[in-house]
């Protein structure tokens, strides 16, 4: 990513923060992003996603993220005068696992989940009936040759 890329980024980052109120989430269009933001307690977060990811995702992602630097740092950001280059490990890793929205999102894992399953079901369901037209279909054959058996029968018994 270009330095120029990164300030134009770091700039909006900053300025959708700070338009953000204490409490609030918003979601704003940039470019051909998505700007996500929350603030909670004075602390806010703001990701750039794109158009695709969806917004209950990327909340919950916001979220996560927000909880584990509390965690991590407490209230150390109180006192913050200036911008740290200080890398956290946490933050690459939560990029790279949380490019897929479900990761984020139990509900739409969940979601996910559950379309496997019914996928799964629906051919176990096709093949069961199936099975069931092959077993009426054997069951129609035996009737028939015990049908030609005792007609077969009968007619030897009959006297000539």
């Amino acid at each position: 990513m270009k330095i120029t890329t990164l300030l134009v980024l770091k700039s909006t980052g900053r300025t959708v923060a700070n338009r953000t109120p204490q409490g609030q989430r918003q979601s704003i269009q940039h470019e051909e992003y998505k700007v996500h933001a929350y603030n909670r307690n004075g602390i806010c977060v703001v990701g750039f996603m794109d158009d695709h990811y969806p917004v209950r995702s990327a909340f919950s992602l916001l979220n996560k993220v927000l909880d584990e630097y509390q965690q991590s740092f407490g209230e150390s950001w109180r006192t913050v005068q200036e911008d740290s280059t200080q890398t956290w490990p946490y933050l690459n890793d939560a990029l790279m696992k949380f490019q897929d929205p479900a990761e984020a999102d139990k509900l739409m894992r969940i979601h996910r989940e559950l379309d496997e399953t019914k996928i799964i079901l629906h051919k176990i369901i096709d093949s069961v009936l199936a099975r069931g037209e092959k077993l009426d279909s054997l069951v129609e054959k035996s009737s028939n040759l015990v049908h030609r058996h005792r007609c077969s029968t009968s007619k030897r018994k009959k006297p000539t």
